[in-house]
């Protein structure tokens, strides 16, 4: 094994770590900020005698899913590999893009920029919405 395969595995594995840090600080976010919005949501429900069919508190388990799927915490990238797997890890690759070569900032932020307006946009979720689960409850 030469030296600079070694480095590339070390440098690998530390990319990873930082990665997954980042990755388990988003979760660790959203999971606190989900446990009020939903008990609200549900309380909303609750006033507005929705319990038969909870529509904010359902509107916010499909938020929840939806940003947990982006998130892909334990979706782990294989080596060799270039495609990220999941819209995080291609952020985080497009920011490691600008750390490693400075020379492409202008064309990687406005990559960011465009990818975070169709993400915010309304609209911007193309992702197929989630199966209805209420279905799936006793009584």
């Amino acid at each position: 094994m030469t030296d600079k395969s070694h480095d590339g595995t070390r440098w690998r594995l530390a990319r990873d770590v930082i990665v997954f840090q980042i990755k388990l600080g988003m979760e660790a976010v959203l999971d606190l900020t989900l446990i009020p919005v939903s008990l609200a949501a549900a309380a909303l429900d609750a006033l507005l005698g929705n319990w038969r069919q909870p529509r904010w508190f359902h509107a916010v388990l499909r938020f929840g899913e939806r940003c947990e799927h982006r998130i892909d915490l334990w979706g782990a990238t294989t080596p060799g590999v270039d495609a990220p797997q999941s819209e995080v890890d291609a952020v985080l690759r497009s920011i490691e893009t600008l750390i490693r070569r400075p020379g492409t900032g202008p064309d990687k932020v406005r990559e960011l920029r465009r990818w975070a307006a169709t993400k915010i946009a309304p609209g911007g979720d193309r992702d197929p919405p989630p199966p209805d689960r209420r279905n799936d409850l006793p009584g």
